[in-house]
This record gives C-alpha cells, structure tokens and sequence, in this order.
C-alpha cells in the first residue's frame, strides 16, 4: 500500500468516526438515552479501524523516511496528489476533537443534573409533591410514612 492509499482510507475512518460523533451529539442533546449504548459500541470499533489506519499510514511514511510530524506534514503539504486528501483529513480530525469535547460537556451536563435531581430528591423524601391549580409544583408536609420506608 502506499502513502496515498494509507491517507486515503484514514480518511474514510476519521469521516465514519465524525458521523458517529455526529450521531452521538443528536442523541445526547434529544435525550434518547436508550440509543447510546449500541452508538458507543461503533464508535469503539471506528476508533480501533482508525488506530489500524493511522499505524498503516505511519508505516508507509517511515518508508519514504518520513520520521517526524513535520518531515511527514511537510511532504503531505507539497505533495499536489495527497495534499487535498490531507488538508480534508487534518480538519476532521480537528472536527472530531470538537466533537468529543463537546459530547463530553453534553454527558457531563446531564449528570450534573440527574445528580442535581437525585439530591432534591432526596431533601423532599419527607414532602408530598403536587401541581397547584396553576400547574406550579407545591411541596406538602405529609404525616404518612418517608418515601424511603416500607
């Protein structure tokens, strides 16, 4: 395999990886939690095929002695039949680093507030909450038995 193709299939990788990632976003921000554990499944396998792309590519750029970041990028930049190719696979990789920052807020987002949930939860245990004829939420003493006994 030679250099071209090795960008060239990393490539389709990084895109698969970033439709994913894509994917995941929906499902983060639309709550459809009981989607995410298939999408992670996918998205741990897109991550190995783009790993086993990444070292290919790697492979054919040492044999060209391509050794550094820079000889590497160097050479990809000049190079007018791999160049497009690489310039596409540095800015979704960009993209796919947003990306994951920004699903990892999204997660964090949403444990904060079933944390938050579960901490009112537990402070209201003793309280019966009802909806007034204003539809707001009223919060009642009750003298029956904690929410947490039998």
């Amino acid at each position: 395999m030679d250099l071209y193709q090795s960008v060239s299939i990393e490539l389709l990788e990084v895109e698969r990886l970033v439709a994913l990632m894509q994917r995941e976003q929906d499902i983060l921000t639309t709550r459809q939690f009981d989607q995410i554990n298939d999408l992670l499944i996918l998205k741990t396998r897109a991550v190995q095929q783009l790993e086993i792309a990444t070292q290919s590519r790697m492979q054919c750029a040492q044999q060209l002695n391509l050794h550094t970041a820079s000889q590497m990028n160097d050479y990809l930049s000049v190079d007018s039949k791999i160049a497009p190719q690489w310039r596409h696979l540095q800015q979704q990789a960009k993209l796919a680093e947003v990306l994951n920052r920004s699903n990892a807020q999204l997660v964090q987002c949403h444990e904060d507030a079933n944390r938050h949930l579960l901490s009112l939860l537990s402070q209201e245990k003793n309280q019966e909450i009802a909806y007034s004829a204003n539809g707001r939420l009223r919060h009642q003493q009750t003298l029956g038995r904690p929410l947490d006994r039998a």
